[in-house]
């Protein structure tokens, strides 16, 4: 399990270090304080490869034209204050003493030619997606500073979710249907009846588009499309979360789309299957109820999964920004106490 990472150079972050991370930990702080950022660095730490840094291009929307009009700047916006000349690291630390270390760095051209050479297939890769060489990046991953890894992913299939999950209707089939095959769709439909108690029943048909199909007690089955966006969400998640290889899930504003009556619920199902699963979850907010229901499950007197909140802030006198852990003790004396806990 990942308790403390450190990062340099990287989007927002010149340098911090935030340790102590525990199983489910919930990132708040006010906009543009990094906590996107930080589930990137997270992301980059877990699946240290170039296609993650494609998968980064593709959720922030970064627009494709630019690449035509300036494809010496394509990837100017990972390096903090747009300084290409500096190396982007990130390392983690996990409780097993392992130490993970990315370094991403531009390279002249003599060195891209030999880049070329030995990873071309991932330099041609990249050309056709960006008509851009993404490998005159030095993307080199140290585990323990000697052994070097790297992983392969597709976009639907990485740790990371959004803050808007738009999925198609066939890849959230698809997922169920991988759930299903593993014995874990049960944990989907205890999901959607955190949101509404009367569905009894989920079911995937392939007429036409492969699509979920959920069941309300005494009514027909209907398509997930029309039950609104916060099942969509919710599937998404937990569909990540039963179906992930990486031992790692990464929610960025976890609050969208589910109302705040059911929040409690939805907590209590993560830190259950964050135990179960052997999985580690971070998440972001904004919202004040969000972070309420995290406190108050947390506390639970029989509650057997570890938490914490990080509140991201910046430093008045630096403008650095800085990460500070709290306790559930301390957070819920914050939150009863109507003390700053979002970066205020």
């Amino acid at each position: 399990m990942l308790k403390e990472i450190e990062i340099q150079n990287f989007r927002c972050f010149e340098q911090i270090k935030i340790s102590g991370f525990e199983r489910v930990n919930l990132i708040g702080g006010k906009n543009n304080a990094g906590k996107t950022a930080l589930l990137e660095a997270l992301f980059l730490n877990v699946v240290p490869d170039t296609t993650s840094l494609v998968m980064l291009r593709e959720l922030r929307r970064e627009p494709d034209k630019a690449i035509e009009a300036m494809p010496d700047r394509v990837w100017e916006n990972l390096f903090y204050v747009h300084k290409q000349d500096r190396v982007i690291v990130i390392i983690g630390k996990y409780d097993d003493n392992k130490t993970e270390r990315l370094d991403i760095q531009k390279l002249d051209t003599a060195e891209l030619l030999d880049i070329q050479k030995l990873h071309s297939f991932v330099y041609n890769l990249m050309y056709q997606v960006f008509r851009n060489d993404i490998s005159s990046y030095r993307l080199s991953t140290q585990f323990d500073a000697s052994i070097l890894k790297s992983y392969r992913i597709y976009i639907d299939e990485g740790p990371l979710v959004p803050p808007s999950s738009v999925i198609s209707g066939k890849k959230l089939t698809e997922a169920y249907d991988h759930a299903r095959f593993d014995d874990k769709d049960s944990e989907v439909l205890k999901a959607f009846q955190i949101i509404d108690p009367m569905i009894e029943s989920v079911e995937s048909f392939s007429i036409g588009e492969p699509t979920l199909y959920l069941r309300r007690k005494g009514e027909k089955r209907l398509p997930i499309s029309l039950f609104g966006d916060a099942m969509n969400r919710v599937a998404y998640i937990i569909l990540k979360l039963v179906n992930n290889k990486h031992k790692i899930l990464l929610i960025d504003e976890i609050e969208n789309g589910i109302h705040y009556t059911s929040q409690r619920e939805f907590w209590r199902m993560l830190f259950r299957l964050a135990v179960e699963l052997d999985t580690q979850i971070f998440a972001t907010t904004h919202s004040l109820e969000m972070l309420q229901e995290f406190a108050y499950v947390g506390l639970e007197p029989d509650q057997k999964c570890s938490s914490a909140y990080f509140e991201l802030a910046r430093k008045v006198k630096t403008n650095q920004i800085i990460g500070i852990r709290r306790d559930l003790e301390t957070l819920n004396y914050a939150l009863e106490h109507q003390k700053g806990v979002r970066g205020e």
